[in-house]
């Protein structure tokens, strides 16, 4: 066996015991694809592999509601930007009232720069009249801007969900 296969095959287990011993730390910590953005949200969520190319893949679902990565515009590379943006095409689509959003800035623990702003809208189902939306964007490693969206029922929303998205949500 030639030595750089060798080399080759000892780093891929370095790669492989990495990734494993990141894992047993992480267990609950799901990657976004293709935005390469990732969180811990705790546990109880359910992956989803979803087949798009603006909604990433999974979708995280619980009894607590769903988490969904999303690629913003490749045009719009400031965050502030990419924030009002985002809420114009949720007022223009009747899903959310001009006047409803709250904003604010945030940081993550890995250092992640962010606007996060949330609003109480209008489902898509008639059978339930309305959701809690919160959006937490940001960018992923190509300086790409990522909503990361917590999507629940008034009755279901949970601050720890959101400060856990908030504690964890970094770049992969």
């Amino acid at each position: 066996m030639s030595t750089r296969l060798r080399v080759r095959l000892v780093l891929a287990a370095i790669v492989l015991v990495i990734v494993l011993i990141i894992r047993i730390i992480h267990p609950t910590r799901v990657t976004f694809s293709p935005a390469n953005m990732s969180i811990d949200p705790g546990k109880g969520w359910k992956e989803v592999k979803i087949p798009t190319t603006t909604v990433c893949s999974p979708r995280l679902v619980s009894t607590n509601g769903m988490i969904n990565a999303l690629l913003l515009d490749e045009d719009i590379t400031e965050i502030k930007a990419a924030a009002e943006k985002l809420q114009a095409s949720l007022v223009a689509a009747g899903k959310a009232p001009a006047d409803g959003f709250e904003q604010e800035q945030f940081t993550t623990e890995s250092g992640l720069p962010g606007i996060y702003f949330s609003y109480t809208g209008k489902s898509s189902k008639s059978d339930t009249p309305e959701v809690r939306s919160h959006h937490l964007i940001t960018h992923n490693m190509r300086g790409r801007c990522v909503s990361i969206s917590y999507i629940t029922s008034p009755e279901l929303e949970s601050g720890a969900i959101i400060a856990a998205i908030i504690k964890t949500l970094r770049v992969e």
